[in-house]
C-alpha cells in the first residue's frame, strides 16, 4: 500500500505537479477542499493532457463524501441510528444548532435545538437534508455488526480506482483530517499535496487536529513526524522551490519569516519598502494591494491575504497591520505572531511574480480615508 505525502512551499506548483503527473491511462480520484480548487484542477488538467482524462475524476471532499461515502450506505446509517429507512434530501450548507446559545442576557445556555452526536438527528436536517458540516463526523460514527463504516467504503473505493489524490490537504481540519487519516489506513495507494505554512488560512475553522494540540500549535517538525508515524512517506524535497517568485523575495520571506524557501530563478523582482512615497503604489492600479481584510472597503483593487491564496500577481503591495509594522526591524521576531496571521502574511508576500511592494500599517492610516469607499 502506497501512501504519501509531498509537503511543498508557496508557488511551487502543487496543482500542477497533481495534473501533469498522473498517470491518464489510470483511474484516478482527485479531491480538493473548494470549488475553485477543482476548477483550477479541471483547467490544469486540460493544459497537461488536452482534457480532463475519461478515467479521472475530480471532486470537492464534501461531494465526494456525500455521493460515496453516505448516499450508497443509507441503510446501515439509518439501522446505526436506529431509525426508521430514511432517504435523504441532498445537503444544506447551513450550521447545524450548536452546544449552547446565548440566553437575553448574554450568558451561554443549553440549546434545545442541539442533538446529540448518538442521533441522526445530529446529523440530518428536519427536512432529511445532510449537514455538510457533519459529513465527516457522521462517516466515523457508523458501524455495522462493529465493522466501520470506512473499511466498506475503502473496499468498494480499491476496487473503482487505481489512486486518491488529495490536494491542498492543509485546509482539511478536525473531522474532515481525521476521516482522511483513516481511510488513507485502508486506501491502496494515496498521495497527499500541500503546504504547512498554508494551514489556517482560508479554512473557517482553524482549531483542532492536525495544526492545534488542544491551545498548542503544532510544529512543522511534529507535524511531519505524525505524519510519518501514521505510516506516510513524506517527501520533502520534490516541491520545495518557489516557481512563482524572485530569489530576492524568497530570500526576504526566509529570513524575516523563518519559513525555509527558495526561488528557481525564473523571474525577477525586488522587495520595495514605499512609506516614503505610499501614493505612488496605491494609486497605480496595476499594482494589486493586499490587505488583512476588508477589500471591498477601498478604492484601489485589493485582495484579503487569506483570500489572495492561491493567486498569482504580476506585482502586489501588501499593506501590514500594526503589530508587524517592524518587520523590516532586526528585531522583528515572528516566533511571537500568532501563527494563522503568520501564515496569511506568507500566503501575502509570495504572491507576486514582479515587485513586492511592502507598507506599514500606520503609513496607510494617515492615507486610509483618501482611499474607502
Amino acid at each position: 500500500m502506497a501512501k504519501k505525502v509531498i509537503l511543498a512551499v508557496a508557488g511551487a506548483g502543487k496543482t500542477y505537479h497533481i495534473c501533469h503527473k498522473i498517470d491518464p491511462t489510470k483511474r484516478n480520484l482527485i479531491l480538493a477542499f473548494t470549488h475553485e480548487n477543482i476548477h483550477n484542477i479541471q483547467k490544469e488538467l486540460c493544459d497537461a493532457h488536452g482534457c480532463v482524462p475519461e478515467l479521472t475524476t475530480v471532486s470537492t471532499f464534501d461531494s465526494f463524501v456525500y455521493h460515496q461515502m453516505i448516499l450508497p450506505y443509507e441503510s446501515s446509517i439509518s439501522e446505526h441510528f436506529g431509525c426508521p429507512k430514511f432517504f435523504s434530501r441532498g445537503i444544506c450548507t447551513i450550521d447545524p444548532p450548536s452546544r449552547t446559545i446565548k440566553n437575553i442576557r448574554g450568558k451561554p445556555v443549553a440549546n434545545p435545538l442541539y442533538k446529540k452526536k448518538d442521533r441522526l438527528e445530529h446529523y440530518v436536517t428536519k427536512r432529511g437534508q445532510y449537514y455538510c458540516a457533519t459529513l465527516s463526523e457522521l462517516v466515523l460514527q457508523v458501524k455495522k455488526n462493529q465493522e466501520s463504516l470506512i473499511k466498506r467504503v475503502a473496499a468498494r473505493l480499491n476496487l473503482f480506482y487505481d489512486c486518491v489524490l488529495i490536494d491542498e490537504f492543509q485546509d482539511f481540519r478536525e473531522y474532515d483530517y481525521e476521516l482522511i487519516m483513516a481511510l488513507a489506513k485502508q486506501l491502496n495507494d494515496i498521495v497527499l499535496v500541500g503546504d504547512y505554512h498554508q494551514h489556517s488560512v482560508s479554512a473557517t475553522n482553524n482549531s483542532g487536529k492536525p495544526f492545534k494540540n488542544k491551545s498548542t500549535d503544532v510544529s512543522y517538525d511534529d507535524f511531519v513526524a505524525e505524519l510519518q508515524k501514521a505510516g506516510f512517506e513524506v517527501d520533502l524535497t520534490t516541491l520545495d522551490k518557489l516557481r512563482r517568485c524572485s530569489a530576492e523575495i524568497c530570500d526576504y520571506v526566509r529570513e524575516k519569516l523563518h519559513i525555509s524557501i527558495t526561488s528557481t530563478g525564473d523571474h525577477d523582482g525586488a522587495v520595495k519598502w514605499i512609506d516614503n512615497d505610499p501614493s505612488s503604489v496605491l494609486d497605480d492600479d496595476r499594482v494589486i494591494k493586499l490587505v488583512f481584510q476588508n477589500a471591498g472597503k477601498y478604492s484601489f483593487p485589493s485582495l484579503n491575504w487569506s483570500y489572495s491564496k492561491g493567486d498569482t500577481i504580476d506585482s502586489a503591495c501588501v499593506i501590514l497591520t500594526d503589530g508587524l509594522d517592524n518587520l523590516d526591524s532586526d528585531k522583528f521576531n515572528p516566533d511571537i505572531i500568532k501563527l494563522s496571521t503568520l501564515n496569511k502574511l506568507y500566503v501575502a508576500m509570495t504572491r507576486s511574480r514582479g515587485d513586492l511592494y511592502l507598507m506599514k500599517g500606520s503609513t496607510f492610516k494617515a492615507l486610509k480615508d483618501a482611499y474607502t469607499i
